[in-house]
Order: structure tokens, then C-alpha cells, then sequence
């Protein structure tokens, strides 16, 4: 393995190392302060760090269905969400790469991609329809951070990061 793809899987690997949650950072400056951070946040972060070694990259977004848990996801009136995730430009080709569920949560039945540094990896979230590039579809905000009522509730979002918290181990808070 050359140096170039070393260091792409070692930044993918860092990046997908900080824990998810939705009530921690959503934008890269604020997943290092933080320490956890939403697919916006690790999203960004991933983003930048391809720039930053001189690829070209983009943040791609899609809707996807809420997972099945917590049990709170069933009293919402859609599962519907956007995910945001990077294609990064390799040997010409525009490849996926979505960093966005750390290791802990495999157990959980979430998808933890892994990756070779070439080929695209799985999306942590299974695209419904059409993957939205830039200049596509809506603008990408936080849970919560919409105006108007939150689709999701408050209360999906603290029991879906209690859920969180609970598969890799931490205590509920």
C-alpha cells in the first residue's frame, strides 16, 4: 500500500473513530471540542481533511429511513431524514465515502463501513432515492435545527442518543 492511500484510510478511520450522536457537534470545529458529533459534523470533518491532502471532495446528501430504534422512532410521523455523507475524486472517479457510525455501534446493527481507500465504502444509511450533490435538494441543517416544529421531536432525539450511549456500554444519561 502507498503512502497516499495510507494516509486516506487513516484520516476515514480517525474520523469514523469519534463517536455519533445527534446531540453533539454538527460541524467539524465543534466534533474536536466536542468529542461526537452527527453525520454533518463527521461529514465536514472528512470533507475537509480530503481537501486538506489535496483531493477533491464534495458532501453529497440523500433521505434515508430512521433506524427501527429506539422504540420512540415508531410514535414519529415519518422515518424519513436526510444523511450527509463525502465523495471524495480518485483516479478520476467520485467515490463515497460515509465515516459516519463508529465501530461500538456495529453491535447495534448499524452499519460501520470500512474502507480500502479506493473503492466506495457503505453508506452508514441506505439512500431512498436520488443522492443529492451540491446544488441539490434541500440545505443540509441539524435535528432541531429546522425551522418550525422538529419532525423528529426531542424526545426520538434524547432517546435515540440514550440508545446510542447504551450500545457501546456509557451510561444512560
Amino acid at each position: 500500500m502507498d503512502d497516499q492511500v495510507a494516509e486516506r484510510i487513516r484520516l476515514f478511520e480517525q474520523v469514523r473513530a469519534v463517536p455519533y450522536a445527534t446531540d453533539g457537534a454538527h460541524d467539524a470545529e465543534s466534533l474536536m471540542v466536542i468529542g461526537r458529533g452527527d453525520c454533518l459534523a463527521k461529514s465536514d470533518f472528512l470533507l475537509r481533511g480530503f481537501l486538506l491532502l489535496g483531493y477533491p471532495a464534495r458532501r453529497v446528501r440523500w433521505l434515508y429511513l430512521l433506524p427501527e430504534q429506539p422504540a420512540e422512532v415508531h410514535q414519529l410521523v415519518s422515518r424519513q431524514d436526510v444523511h450527509s455523507a463525502v465523495e471524495v475524486l480518485l483516479a478520476e472517479v467520485w467515490v463515497l465515502v460515509d465515516a459516519t457510525h463508529d465501530p461500538a455501534l456495529a453491535g447495534a446493527g448499524l452499519t460501520v463501513a470500512s474502507w480500502d481507500g479506493w473503492t466506495e465504502t457503505l453508506p452508514a444509511y441506505p439512500p431512498l432515492d436520488e443522492i443529492w450533490r451540491p446544488g441539490d435538494g434541500p440545505e443540509p441543517v441539524p435535528n432541531g435545527g429546522r425551522p418550525g416544529p422538529d419532525p423528529a421531536g426531542p424526545g426520538y432525539r434524547v432517546a435515540f442518543n440514550r440508545w446510542l450511549r447504551s450500545v457501546r456500554g456509557a451510561p444512560a444519561r
